[in-house]
């Protein structure tokens, strides 16, 4: 089990998912990952996984929050690249990236604690959008992301952020193809239990209410398979043990042609 504590600028430090009905959010997860519920917060073994939102409309995806030691400076540097802060509540912040994509800032203190790293826990999380090189620039900037490209940069345009030396995040360019009313979102990939395994954890996902957005596929992580909740916010199943690190997606199966 990794705690996170003390996260890097730009790192994910928090996860949160917003939901019009805490009560079927709370057991479809709860069913699918074994969490467990202090109010509003999923815990694993005891420590915090994730936190959940009440809103009047289910959230196309997850928001992961970005570490910050400073939300206000984090917040006017954002401004100045095109982002716009849309709410701040003690040591988080929500900020729209400059396509109007939500993405949380948090200043986390000596008591931040944040499981990652289990079965049920966030394993990965991809930024799907557009305008690519838009989020490239504004992440790159705001966070001062590395970045290397595993894709073709065209067909299939995959860049993966990096804070030091450490990945963090990716961002997907829309296959061609894609409806132009689809939106950008986050998806959050959490790890599968692997007494369980893929195809169970697929099945499970399923039976509890959730739509399998399209096949299967091969990333450089894992398997991983996209769904939408019974609410319709996407997430996704990572099986981390069966990775091929030679590349991060396959360019014939785009797991984001909508």
């Amino acid at each position: 089990m990794s705690v996170i504590t003390k996260p890097a600028l730009g790192s994910p430090c928090w996860l949160e998912i917003a939901t019009p009905d805490i009560d079927v959010t709370k057991r479809f997860y709860g069913r699918l990952f074994g969490w467990e519920f202090d109010g509003d917060t999923a815990t694993l073994y005891g420590e915090p996984v994730a936190g959940l939102r009440r809103t009047s409309e289910p959230a196309l995806g997850w928001t992961p929050y970005l570490a910050t030691p400073d939300i206000d400076t984090t917040a006017r540097l954002a401004t100045r690249y095109g982002g716009r802060l849309k709410d701040r509540k003690g040591d988080k912040a929500i900020l729209l990236d400059p396509t109007g994509t939500a993405v949380g800032l948090c200043q986390c203190d000596e008591g931040h604690h944040f499981t990652v790293g289990v079965p049920g826990s966030l394993a990965w999380a991809e930024l799907v959008t557009w305008r690519a090189t838009l989020a490239d620039r504004f992440f790159g900037a705001v966070f001062d992301y590395g970045q290397k490209q595993f894709g073709d940069g065209r067909r299939f345009d995959h860049m993966v952020w990096y804070a030091g030396e450490d990945s963090v995040l990716a961002r997907v360019r829309m296959a061609l193809g894609t409806p132009e009313d689809v939106p950008a979102r986050w998806i959050a990939q959490f790890a599968v239990d692997p007494d369980l395994g893929f195809e169970a954890s697929v099945a499970l996902a399923r039976r509890l209410g959730a739509r399998l957005r399209f096949k299967p596929y091969q990333s450089a992580l894992g398997r991983v398979a996209v769904f939408a909740d019974p609410l319709g916010t996407r997430f996704a199943l990572l099986d981390p043990d069966d990775s091929d690190e030679s590349e991060y997606g396959s360019v014939a199966d785009d797991p984001y042609d909508d």
